[in-house]
């Protein structure tokens, strides 16, 4: 009974490798530091309160049955306004999906844009890897890079999750 158990142990362990390693779970972020050269816009809503509100998550699966349903085409994505590590305490953050521009699209009455502006100094990660390990991946990666080449981060975070494509955090810095 003990072999199999552990022979069951042994497999969870390997199927559970193999889809970590599939989701690109062993992949490095490619981290770079530029400015932006073209706005991002975002249409969504803002949220402030904690991460784990049920409201916060109310309007992230909002905004992806908007985009699933076509009612609002682009990438989900956010602007956190404060750093990730205390947005689990008091997240700042406009929830919405990144759209190609401003007026080609109606929104929902309740929708608002929002500009995450051109020309802003930015450290910018994006990963190969499945949107469920790339914001771990990202941010610890944006913390490394800044402080290995002393910059100091505003504390300002545009996520964007395509569903082709990489996945990617650009992080403002003073």
């Amino acid at each position: 009974m003990n072999k199999i158990f552990l022979a069951l142990a042994l497999l969870l362990v390997i199927g559970f490798s193999v889809a970590y390693w599939k989701m690109g779970g062993l992949k490095a972020p490619t981290i770079t530091q530029e400015t932006t050269e073209t706005p991002y816009f975002l249409a969504g809503r803002y949220y402030e309160g904690p991460a784990n509100d049920e409201a916060f998550g109310d309007l992230t699966r909002e905004a992806y049955q908007l985009r699933k349903d076509g009612k609002i085409r682009g990438d989900f994505g956010n602007i956190f306004y404060n750093s990730p590590e205390s947005s689990r305490d008091a997240a700042k953050v406009f929830v919405g999906i990144v759209v190609a521009d401003t007026v080609s699209q109606q929104l929902p009455a309740n929708y608002r844009y929002r500009a995450f502006a051109a020309g802003q100094k930015v450290v910018h990660a994006r990963i190969d890897a499945s949107y469920l390990l790339a914001p771990d991946k990202l941010y610890t990666g944006i913390k490394e890079y800044a402080a290995a080449n002393k910059l100091t981060l505003q504390n300002v975070y545009l996520e964007r999750f395509p569903d082709k494509g990489e996945p990617e955090v650009l992080a403002v810095v003073k």
